[in-house]
């Protein structure tokens, strides 16, 4: 019984996760990524680079930030003022448009609206993460079927080499064949980082199940109105007065609030996810018709604070830089299991059956190892192609954050057709090293177009904004990467 029990685990993981692994790579990567988006927003927006944070709002910013969100009411668009923190110390009204997002930032001390480059910015990341770019419900049911099929390819491949690995787990052979290296490095990350893979994998099914699945939701946010201190809650506000209310609901949280919901009847200011780890969102409500101000609580039961504890775990708002660089490490180490998980399928299916191999299961092995081409080196590279773009178009071309996406789709798409075009007519080695060549050029090249074309991030440095050159770095050091990688099949001709 047991045997067959790790027989039916085994073809689960090896088969469902071979499909499900193209997308679940997409997914660790985009969500790797998207743990720095707001970093990534003012990388691709250097008009930005000569502020820096003074922890503030004014009442003009306050003004300017309504009337804007008036223009995008008038054009019938959902969106909400988004305040400044260290991250991102600008107030933005963002607007959503499907599954993409447009903002438009003010100086948070001159109410200026700052002109900056059109871009998709950290947020595209985000819906590609979230949703695919698809538009709801779809997106919410893809990323719910992977979620739970990325839960059965890890916990079935954590039972069936549980047995040996406690004695494999040490063992990282780089002098052995390509094939076993890949496995030991599979299986060491698989353990190492089982844990944070298992948590995102749960918190991002509850992120969406719950709407759907009405089981799985243990009640709504219940929120109370709690006691104002003595005087606050007669105070009075007029409709455009944003400024004070910001003020009273700073006071009340003491730490800048994170945003402010505009409704026809109601004004919410609600707290910033970064004062805690469970995403509670307690608001400071302004009444438009009493102008009434009250104080709104979520009393959670049990269960739905468990869940927004989940939440804020996924989403990494809370704990600072060092949580966020831990979840960074965390997911490259995820993108890597995955990886390799792939490429050993492939490689083991084509050398136990390399002497005694029908056609059509050759033609199949080679449209595999196409798709893992396009699946991995693909994203990366289309990836990269929107910073590439964000870097070289001129800033003021209006169609730029147009072409960041078309330049994403295009390159995603080339990649597949190199990768199957090799598998089928020549070597796949070839489309691997030539994509993991480009690859780690472009990722030193676009730092050093970056600070050319831009030299005002050079500027940041000194002002101890920092962003910009964590970024270049990162954009480095991953260049280095993969450029030992391309040195490693050169020379070990792996992965064929």
């Amino acid at each position: 019984m047991l045997q067959k029990t790790l027989s039916i685990l085994t073809l689960i993981h090896r088969w469902g996760g071979l499909i499900g692994g193209w997308f679940c790579f997409f997914l660790v990567v985009t969500g790797t990524i998207s743990v720095f988006d707001l970093e990534i927003s003012r990388w691709m927006q250097p008009e930005l680079a000569d502020y820096t944070d003074t922890g503030t709002v004014s009442e003009k910013s306050m003004d300017t930030s309504y009337q804007i969100w008036q223009d995008n009411t008038r054009q019938n668009r959902f969106s909400f003022v988004i305040l400044p923190t260290e991250r991102y110390p600008f107030i933005y009204v963002l607007s959503s448009q499907g599954a993409l997002f447009k903002w438009q930032n003010i100086d948070p001390v001159t109410g200026k609206v700052i002109q900056t480059q059109p871009t998709v910015g950290g947020y595209f990341f985000d819906s590609l993460h979230n949703s695919f770019l698809l538009t709801r419900p779809a997106g919410d049911i893809v990323i719910i079927v992977l979620s739970i099929a990325f839960f059965i390819f890890i916990l079935s491949g954590f039972i069936i080499h549980l047995k040996h690995l406690w004695k494999e787990f040490f063992k990282v052979r780089p002098k052995a064949s390509a094939l076993r290296f890949v496995l030991d490095i599979h299986l060491g990350i698989g353990v190492f980082f089982f844990p944070f893979l298992l948590l995102m994998v749960v918190s991002g099914f509850l992120f969406y199940a719950p709407i759907y699945m009405s089981f799985l939701n243990p009640s709504p946010g219940h929120y109370v109105a709690a006691p104002y201190k003595e005087g606050q809650a007669t105070q009075s506000h007029s409709e455009k007065s944003l400024f004070s209310l910001v003020q009273e609901a700073k006071t009340t949280f003491k730490s800048m609030p994170g945003f402010i919901l505009i409704m026809p009847k109601q004004i919410h200011v609600v707290q910033s996810d970064a004062d805690q780890l469970a995403i509670m969102r307690n608001y400071i409500e302004l009444d438009r018709a009493s102008h009434q101000v009250s104080l709104q609580v979520n009393h959670s039961t049990f269960g739905r604070y468990i869940l927004n504890v989940m939440f804020g775990l996924h989403l990494t708002r809370a704990g600072g830089d060092v949580l966020r660089w831990i979840y960074f490490v965390a997911g490259t180490g995820s993108s890597i299991l995955v990886a390799t998980g792939l490429l050993f399928f492939s490689n083991k299916r084509r050398h136990f059956n390399k002497k005694h191999i029908s056609s059509r299961l050759l033609f199949f092995y080679k449209v595999i190892d196409g798709i893992h081409v396009g699946a991995m080196m693909g994203t990366l590279l289309a990836i990269l192609s929107v910073f590439l773009v964000n870097t070289l178009i001129l800033a003021d071309n209006t169609a730029k954050a147009s072409l960041e996406i078309n330049a994403f789709l295009v390159v995603l798409v080339l990649s597949f057709v190199e990768g199957l075009f090799y598998s089928f007519y020549s070597s796949v080695m070839h489309a691997w090293k030539h994509q993991i060549g480009l690859f780690a050029c472009l990722c030193m090249i676009v730092p050093v177009l970056k600070m050319i074309l831009y030299p005002e991030i050079l500027n940041a440095f000194w002002s101890s904004n920092f962003v910009y050159t964590a970024i270049n770095i990162s954009f480095v050091m991953t260049g280095i990467s993969f450029f030992l990688l391309y040195r490693y099949l050169k020379r070990k001709n792996a992965f064929i």
